[in-house]
């Protein structure tokens, strides 16, 4: 049987990229508070806000694998307005929502920021202590924190993904010596995809990176833990 994969934030960077790299793998449901119009027949769409937790619940019914990816993503951003209510309340509404729903799985999207601390260094490993410099990247180490009490209080399976951007090119312009922490986009759909197939993982942190010769996050941890094997980088030959 196909899963049944609900995508928060389905209308964003990461949401585009999962939907047009997993066709039909999957009956997506997507949410997000701003409308997606291109729709395909394995698709349906539903608006919901993320901090109305009785909406979230019921997003979730019936629903394998919950990809958390809606959040304020900027560095910047203004703590009482946006992230306390969308990376702290929607947060936590979203495991809230997945355990009451009986969801089997969430996989939430965390961030190399959590560790932004250690710029400089190499294969930065997933048990280093959490050293993020900005308070968006304080508010995804709640996430990862959660997705802890709700594996081991409520048997929720909770994979912690922490994503670096996607602006991977094997084709662009590129130091192959130089310290890197893209992520291409056909790698950052076979990891979210990784996450939601991979049975047996009751708590994980991985790390979202292609693989690089230098690469600021270690990759070793994702091909343990999912079976991943990223296909671009720059431990690969610069294409184009």
């Amino acid at each position: 049987m196909r899963r049944s994969v609900l995508i928060t934030g389905a209308a964003g960077l990461f949401g585009g990229i999962l939907r047009s790299h997993w066709q039909d793998r999957y009956d997506l449901k997507l949410a997000d508070i701003q409308p997606i119009e291109d729709v395909a027949s394995h698709e349906t769409f539903v608006e919901m806000d993320i901090r109305e937790v009785d909406a979230f619940v019921d997003v979730c019914r019936g629903v394998d694998t919950v990809v958390h990816l809606a959040a304020f993503p900027g560095g910047r951003a203004e703590f009482y307005d946006t992230l306390l209510e969308l990376n702290i309340i929607g947060c936590y509404n979203a495991f809230h929502a997945a355990h009451t729903a009986g969801c089997r799985r969430l996989v939430f999207a965390s961030t190399i920021d959590v560790v932004g601390g250690y710029a400089e260094e190499e294969d930065v490993l997933w048990d280093e202590p959490v050293c993020p410099t900005t308070v968006y990247g304080a508010t995804k180490c709640w996430g990862e924190a959660l997705g802890r009490v709700y594996a081991h209080s409520h048997g929720l399976s909770c994979i912690c993904v922490r994503l670096c951007n996607p602006n991977f090119r094997q084709d662009g312009d590129w130091d192959p010596d130089g310290l890197r922490s893209g992520l291409s986009h056909r790698d950052a759909a076979q990891l979210i995809g990784r996450c939601v197939d991979v049975e047996d993982v009751d708590f994980a942190i991985v790390n979202g990176i292609s693989n690089h010769w230098r690469g600021r996050l270690d990759v070793e941890i994702s091909r343990q833990v999912l079976g991943y094997e990223p296909q671009d980088g720059t431990a690969f030959p610069q294409s184009g």
